[in-house]
């Protein structure tokens, strides 16, 4: 895809030292694999509302469910696809769903709107920059298997990090197998594991 502007003027982020984009220009070329890596293993998952030094962060998430993928499906295609479900968070950052639903009920669907349209058109930059299929040729059944391991992650991560009161919030759903327990992870490790994960998924080095 070339380049598409979504906003009238640049908005402009530093990304990684010396280097700063417009994340208002959509565009594949900008997509670094490594510093999504970074950043998303400092991205704490629940706002980190919990107890200790660690929280589990948007690359452990997007790492252990890609595993679970492969542990149970032996779909790599799949997995890989599931490893950059969060990728625009490299740009955008990211929201636990309570502080969404929040924002949603007190600003009405219009908000909620243009989050999504972000999300998703710098979502076809990353997958298209990955060499993997855009999000707008999944099939249903790919959607779907995405978000249930989505859904499946997250009780799962809710319940280490809260205890049983948290299955509240989820419907019933069944433990990802997962490579290695599901606890926090240190930042270092949850970047590393992406990478290794990425270039496993893709047979590319970054």
């Amino acid at each position: 895809m070339m380049a598409v502007r979504i906003t009238k003027d640049p908005i402009y982020a530093n990304l990684g030292p010396g280097r700063r984009i417009d994340i208002g220009l959509i565009d594949p070329g900008a997509v670094d694999f490594r510093l999504m890596a970074a950043t998303l293993a400092k991205q704490v998952r629940f706002d980190g509302r919990h107890d200790g030094p660690y929280g589990i962060s948007a690359a452990q998430h997007a790492v252990q469910g890609a595993q679970a993928i492969v542990n149970e499906i032996r779909d790599l295609r799949l997995a890989g696809l599931f490893l950059l479900r969060d990728g625009h968070q490299l740009f955008i950052g990211g929201r636990s769903r309570p502080a969404e639903d929040l924002l949603k009920a007190k600003s009405g669907t219009n908000l909620d709107e243009i989050v999504r349209n972000i999300k998703q058109a710098w979502d076809l930059a990353i997958y298209e920059a990955a060499g993997m299929q855009t999000p707008d040729c999944w099939t249903r059944a790919t959607r779907e298997a995405l978000d249930l391991m989505d859904v499946r992650m997250t009780r799962a991560e809710a319940i280490t990090l809260f205890g049983r009161q948290a299955e509240a919030d989820f419907p019933k759903a069944t433990t990802p197998k997962t490579t290695g327990a599901l606890h926090p992870w240190p930042a270092a490790k949850a970047e590393l594991a992406f990478v290794e994960f990425f270039q496993r998924a893709t047979g590319r080095s970054i």
